[in-house]
């Protein structure tokens, strides 16, 4: 008797799936490490990409605490420069959040990385997240990064150097109401200790590779192998049908 299986398939056939690009979108308030994490993450794994936002803010010194350099994250350009490309349908999202503040993600090198499978990773806030997530559901994956405490996070802002007085107290608010959006993303991270988050996101990131619904085609493949329509599983010789009312 032919085996259903590998006339259906082959025998040689992969029963693995193809891997779709994953978009990990590291969210949450500012001061929680999101940037310092994904700077080293990427430096321990090269396969993974990131996306260069474009800004028309001034360029920032150089954190001496974390060596974050502004270059390494955005693209500098004028305020006009960056309304010619959000004319030119540039950016899959962009924000004028202040004025000559403007930042967008150019949208290019996401249809690129969807094309190569290659993953990415993102520094976003969780309103940023949200609209990621609502054009590319299919490959963004949302991980809200937190510190332990409330009060950490405070310290973390402080720790900046960058704002004080009334900026700082706008920025802990803006902190604090982003913890409302928690419920949105897939995972939550408590970011207490910097080698153990990052090796969180490291398993997250194994685990969502086999996510069967980040598996193109997988689903398909298999149902070609055998019916489900049986209520007993295992039917090894393909006889149960030919057993109803045999007596």
């Amino acid at each position: 008797m032919t085996d259903r299986a590998e006339a259906a398939l082959g025998e040689g056939t992969y029963l693995g799936g193809e891997e779709r690009g994953v978009f990990f979108v590291l969210s949450g308030p500012g001061g929680t490490g999101k940037s310092t994490l994904i700077r080293r993450w990427r430096h321990e794994d090269k396969s993974l990409g990131y996306v260069r936002n474009y800004t028309s803010r001034q360029r920032r010194k150089t954190d001496p605490a974390s060596g974050i350099d502004d270059a390494d994250w955005f693209h500098f350009i004028t305020t006009k420069e960056f309304r010619q490309l959000v004319e030119q349908d540039f950016f899959v999202q962009w924000s004028n959040a202040a004025k000559g503040y403007c930042s967008g993600t150019p949208i290019a090198p996401l249809h690129e990385a969807i094309e190569k499978r290659q993953d990415l990773v993102f520094d976003y806030t969780p309103q940023l997240f949200i609209n990621l997530r609502r054009l590319f559901r299919e490959h963004v994956v949302g991980i809200f990064i937190v510190p332990p405490t409330l009060a950490e996070l405070k310290r973390r802002l402080s720790a900046r150097g960058s704002e004080g007085g009334d900026r700082f107290q706008m920025k802990y608010q803006m902190g604090v109401q982003d913890l409302a959006f928690m419920d949105e993303h897939d995972y939550l991270v408590v970011n207490d200790d910097l080698d153990k988050t990052l090796a969180t996101l490291k398993a997250i990131r194994l685990a969502e590779k086999c996510r069967i619904a980040n598996m193109r085609g997988l689903a398909e493949k298999y149902r070609r192998i055998s019916p489900r329509s049986m209520l007993f599983y295992y039917d090894p010789f393909g006889q149960r049908v030919s057993q109803i009312d045999a007596e």
